[in-house]
This record gives structure tokens, sequence and C-alpha cells, in this order.
């Protein structure tokens, strides 16, 4: 008897909440793009020359502070962004050249744009 409880209930419960929709932001695409500015590595200009590399592209990475409400321009945001769009160029490594403060506009409080060279780097195996 105790059993047959247990199974009713378990089956008027999954039923009661068909309708419950669940909403979650974990999902492949969001790992991927959280995980992207870790595949890119940093490197200064003087490392260049010790460096097996190729080069791809220019990138540029921004941060904005749409409204005085908002949170400052933040350079460590600027350099992530172009880190992410070095990742999607298939780089595995960004060397800044600059990073620049703008003065307000209409579109921004404060803004801060990185810019740098997204390159391939060679990574031999070190034995």
């Amino acid at each position: 008897m105790q059993r047959f409880i247990i199974i009713a209930f378990t089956a008027i419960f999954l039923t009661a909440c068909s309708q419950f929709e669940f909403s979650t932001n974990v999902d492949k695409q969001n790992f991927e793009d959280y995980f992207k500015p870790s595949q890119v590595t940093v490197y200064e200009k003087s490392q260049l020359a010790d460096l097996d590399y190729q080069f791809i592209g220019a990138v540029e990475g921004s941060s904005c502070q749409e409204e005085e409400k908002d949170r400052p321009a933040d350079i460590k945001e600027a350099r992530t962004n172009a880190r992410i769009h070095a990742a999607e160029m298939k780089a595995n490594g960004i060397v800044f050249q600059s990073c620049l403060t703008f003065k307000k506009d209409s579109a921004c409080v404060s803004n801060i744009i990185c810019y740098g060279r997204a390159i391939d780097v060679s990574l031999a195996d070190k034995e």
C-alpha cells in the first residue's frame, strides 16, 4: 500500500510540473564564450623575437559605460573583449598595441578601446 502511495504521489507531482518551464543560461555556447579569453595568451612586444608565430589579424576590444548609473569603462574588460575576438579568429596569442580612453560622447559616458594583433604561436613541445 505504501509503495502504491509513493508511485501515485510521484506521478501526480510529475504531471503537475509538466507546464512548468525551466530556463537557464547553462548551455554549450555560454561555456564556449566564457572560456574563449583563456585560450589566448597575452604576449609583450619584447617576447615576439623569441617566438615562432604568424600574424592573423588586427583585433580590438571595447568597454563602454552607456549611462551614468552603469559601472565605468574598464581596461580589463576591453582587453578581455579583444582576446575574445582573437579567439574567434583562431588565434592563441595577442600582443596589445595600445588602449585609448575616449571622452564622453552620445554613445558612451566613458569608453576604452584596446587595439592588438592576433597571432598564432607555434607551441613546440619542450623536452
